[in-house]
C-alpha cells in the first residue's frame, strides 16, 4: 500500500475528525491541521506542549510555536493555508463556518513575532490577522508578514489586503510592499513596489490524468526575476510550492541555483472523482524563507480533461439519505 502524501494525510485525519468526532467533541472546535514540519515546532494547548507533526489537529487558542531554522504549514477547513517561518508566534483566536448563505469561513489570527507566508481563497473565507503594530484583513490573498521589534513588514503578490495602525488606513495593491511600519505614523508613506518576483512556467500548459496504474510528469521552470527589467537575479533559495490536488506531487527539496534557477519534475497521480474540478489547477510557488520578503510568489495554471463519468454528480437528501438526480 503506497503512503498517503503529506497534505492528503492531514485533509484525511481532518476530515474524518469532524465526520466521527462524538457531539461532546465538537467544543473542542477543531479548526486546521499540519501539514508539511519541519524542526522544532510546538503547539501550546492551555498548558501542555505537544511536539507538531503532519495530521495533528489545531483547534481554536492554539499557539504555534517555530523554533529556529523549524517551518510548518497549516491547512485550513476552507483551503486556506500558512506557511510558518522560523522563530514564530502564531495564535488562532477563533476559525468558524459561518451559518447563514454559503459556505464561508471567517478567520481571527494573531501574529505575536515572526514570520508566514500566507493563501487565503477568495470567496471562502474573511480573515483578519492581528499583530502589535497593525490589523490586517483579508479577502483573498498571497502575501507574506514578519513582525518583529514594534515594526511590522509585508509583501502582497495578488489579492487584496487592508492595513490599519492607530493613524491611518488603507488598501494594499498587488505588486506592492510595506516595510518598518509602526503603530503610529502614515502607512502610504512605508508603500514601495516588490523589486523581484518568482516565475513558474510548465513546459505544457495541459496535462493528460493517467489510468489507474500509471504515472505522469509535468516539467517546470523556476526563476527569480527583477520586475523592472525582466532579468534573471542570482539569488539561491528553497522553494515552496502549494497546490490544489495531492496527486500532483513535488520533490520534498526545491532550491534555486546560484543563478536564481532551477528545473524540475511533478509526477501525476490518478486522480480520484473527487479530484476533478474545473479541469484546471493552480500551481503557487513561493519563496521559503522570510529572508525572500521583497520577492513576489509565482502561479502557473494548468489544465486537464474531465471524463463524462467524473462530471455527473450525485446528491445525497441528508434528512432523508435519498439520492437526488
Amino acid at each position: 500500500m503506497k503512503p498517503l502524501s503529506r497534505i492528503k494525510t492531514s485533509y484525511l485525519i481532518l476530515a474524518l475528525f469532524l465526520v466521527w468526532a462524538p457531539t461532546s467533541a465538537w467544543s473542542v472546535d477543531a479548526v486546521a491541521s499540519f501539514g508539511q514540519v519541519s524542526g522544532t515546532v510546538q503547539v501550546i494547548r492551555e498548558t501542555r506542549k505537544i511536539p507538531a507533526r503532519t495530521g495533528l489537529i489545531l483547534n481554536d487558542q492554539d499557539v504555534v510555536v517555530t523554533g529556529k531554522d523549524s517551518r510548518a504549514t497549516i491547512i485550513f477547513r476552507d483551503g486556506s493555508e500558512i506557511r510558518l517561518f522560523q522563530d514564530t508566534q502564531f495564535i488562532i483566536e477563533k476559525s468558524e463556518e459561518t451559518k447563514k448563505g454559503s459556505r464561508r469561513f471567517l478567520h481571527d489570527f494573531k501574529l505575536k513575532v515572526g514570520s508566514f507566508w500566507g493563501k487565503f481563497l477568495p470567496g471562502k473565507q474573511t480573515t483578519k490577522i492581528s499583530t502589535p503594530t497593525a490589523t490586517i484583513g483579508i479577502k483573498g490573498t498571497s502575501m507574506v508578514m514578519s513582525q518583529g521589534n514594534d515594526k511590522l513588514d509585508l509583501s502582497l503578490s495578488s489579492g487584496l489586503i487592508s492595513v490599519q495602525n492607530e493613524d491611518e488606513e488603507m488598501d494594499l495593491k498587488p505588486g506592492n510592499r510595506i516595510q518598518n511600519l509602526s503603530r503610529k505614523g502614515s502607512i502610504s508613506e512605508k508603500v514601495s513596489p516588490l523589486p523581484y518576483r518568482l516565475t513558474i512556467s510548465p513546459d505544457r500548459s495541459k496535462f493528460n490524468v493517467p489510468v489507474p496504474g500509471r504515472t505522469t510528469e509535468i516539467e517546470l521552470t523556476l526563476q527569480m526575476i527583477d520586475v523592472k527589467t525582466g532579468r534573471n537575479v542570482a539569488r539561491t533559495g528553497e522553494v515552496y510550492i502549494s497546490v490544489e490536488i495531492d496527486k500532483i506531487v513535488f520533490p520534498e527539496v526545491i532550491k534555486l541555483n546560484d543563478r536564481g534557477y532551477a528545473r524540475l519534475k511533478a509526477v501525476v497521480k490518478p486522480f480520484q472523482t473527487a479530484d476533478y474540478r474545473e479541469g484546471q489547477v493552480e500551481i503557487l510557488a513561493v519563496m521559503d524563507g522570510i529572508e525572500f520578503i521583497d520577492v513576489g510568489s509565482g502561479m502557473a495554471v494548468l489544465t486537464y480533461d474531465i471524463p463524462p463519468q467524473a462530471a455527473k454528480t450525485i446528491r445525497v437528501d441528508l434528512k432523508t439519505g435519498e439520492l437526488q438526480h
